[in-house]
């Protein structure tokens, strides 16, 4: 706490970052939520999923260059970790050492009452697959020292061409549309068996 509990803004390098070897996770990944998506009355509105119905791995051009990457090619992305395969597209708003993307796009098949087809589901993703809740030494929660709060900008990526896909990676078995009422998916079910 007296390291970083400082009334005063101050740098450090993030406690990821300090635990890998930069050559093999050169890339800081951030991830932003849509503003029509703060209150989760919007994120489903039929004309705004029109805007922003799936997302893409931006990154600046010199970064693609250096990896041989174009718009609209696939990419993996590694973290410490685990892997996810998605689409990039060249942005030179992103700085060189930095990928983004949208957050809270990516949907599980079945889940929100989507279409098997959408694209959500079929193309959209979460960097959260490659958050891990532990640091990789697994000595301390990757969170804030101060505040507890899940280390989201602190993660650390490579970067390497894929082949064309179809979807985004990973994929999961969708989720049951209709589960039996005393299913933990629905809500309050765990009230109703307990009582409370």
């Amino acid at each position: 706490m007296a390291a970083y509990f400082d009334p005063l803004p101050i740098w450090y390098e993030p406690f990821e970052g300090a635990q890998l070897e930069s050559t093999r996770f050169p890339l800081s990944a951030v991830t932003q939520r849509p503003p029509f998506m703060y209150h989760a009355w919007g994120s489903q509105n039929a004309w705004l999923r029109q805007i922003t119905a799936r997302n893409f791995l931006y990154l600046h051009p010199d970064t693609a260059a250096r990896h041989g990457l174009a718009d609209d090619d696939w990419v993996h992305v590694d973290s410490h970790h685990g892997r996810i395969t998605v689409q990039c597209r060249l942005a030179g708003n992103v700085q060189p050492d930095t990928v983004w993307t949208w957050n809270a796009i990516g949907k599980r098949r079945g889940a929100w009452k989507l279409s098997a087809d959408a694209p959500e589901s079929a193309k959209g993703f979460l960097l959260n697959h490659l958050i891990s809740d532990v640091l990789p030494r697994n000595d301390y929660a990757n969170a804030d020292p101060v505040t507890g709060q899940a280390a989201w900008f602190d993660l650390r990526v490579a970067i390497h061409k894929a082949e064309a896909g179809e979807v985004s990676l990973p994929q999961f078995a969708p989720l049951d549309a209709n589960p039996a009422p005393d299913s933990p998916l629905r809500y309050g079910a765990q009230f109703r068996k307990t009582g409370r």
